[in-house]
């Protein structure tokens, strides 16, 4: 199986199974996190194009995956035609049919990433350029932002709602030492492992050799590319390891231990990083293209 058949069979995987990203998946964690990124209560993406883009008549999303960002913002009328494109054929064909079945104004296709870049399409097509979860799995960010430059009207807005921490989620042995601590703090019932277990090379080659292949290059190559509008750091340097080693169906029960622990870390994380021991692995911004 070769590097892109492996990536589009793992990702489609998770999306059967719902499983993507285990710490969002807690409501908690998921409130806090998009307080974080907007500075309000709700949902991040309505704050930011109500507060930062606005309604925009031609919207690509690059790594759309199962479609979720994209048929929200067709609902919610946040653009009026939308392209989107995903190296996982299964999750791409769920979405088509769901916005078939919708009569949304959505074109899902089964792209990859260089194809992409090596024929993007017409200049200056769109209005916005969307990327969530997906620029940390682009090997080639030069190309990429390139191409999002050729195709994206001046002015237009790029959203970047990225992991930005180190590449391959291969974390510092200070980081990894404090989820280790903060693991054996909790009590077992919590727990679904004892300690954080980094991957090797051939675990990574043998199920996603893009996870983020580049990702702590993004904060410094995107604003060399498009001109920064708003940029947040949102930490998740404790919470978004921590939560691969927990008792999902524990720790997210809803209980009042549960959600009394879960506020816990997500304040041990707020001060850790306030403080400086852990660096933000997370962000959110939203860019221009000043590109003549």
């Amino acid at each position: 199986m070769t590097n892109i058949e492996t990536t589009s069979a793992h990702w489609d995987a998770k999306y059967a199974a719902a499983t993507q990203s285990a710490w969002v998946q807690n409501p908690l964690v998921a409130e806090a996190l998009y307080y974080r990124m907007t500075g309000q209560r709700g949902y991040w993406l309505d704050w930011v194009f109500s507060q930062l883009v606005g309604p925009v008549q031609n919207l690509l999303s690059v790594g759309c995956g199962d479609g979720g960002h994209e048929l929200l913002m067709a609902r919610r009328g946040f653009a009026e035609n939308v392209v989107a494109f995903d190296a996982a054929p299964d999750a791409i064909k769920r979405a088509q049919e769901t916005a078939v079945a919708e009569g949304l104004p959505i074109e899902f296709s089964n792209l990859l990433f260089e194809e992409f870049v090596l024929n993007q399409g017409p200049e200056n097509k769109y209005d916005a350029v969307f990327f969530s979860g997906s620029l940390h799995h682009v090997t080639d960010l030069e190309g990429m932002l390139s191409a999002v430059q050729k195709v994206l009207r001046p002015g237009g807005k790029v959203i970047v709602n990225e992991y930005c921490g180190p590449c391959y989620q291969l974390y510092p042995p200070h980081q990894v030492e404090i989820v280790d601590r903060t693991i054996a703090s909790l009590p077992e019932e919590f727990r679904s492992s004892d300690r954080l277990e980094l991957p090797n090379m051939q675990m990574i080659m043998a199920s996603d050799p893009t996870e983020g292949v580049r990702s702590a290059l993004i904060p410094k190559l995107v604003p060399m590319y498009f001109e920064p509008e708003y940029e947040r750091f949102v930490g998740g340097a404790l919470l978004h390891p921590l939560f691969s080693c927990l008792n999902a169906s524990r720790v997210n029960d809803g209980s009042p231990e549960s959600n009394l622990l879960v506020r816990m870390l997500i304040f041990l994380e707020d001060e850790l990083t306030r403080s400086g021991a852990l660096q933000h692995d997370f962000m959110l911004g939203v860019y221009a293209n000043t590109l003549k």
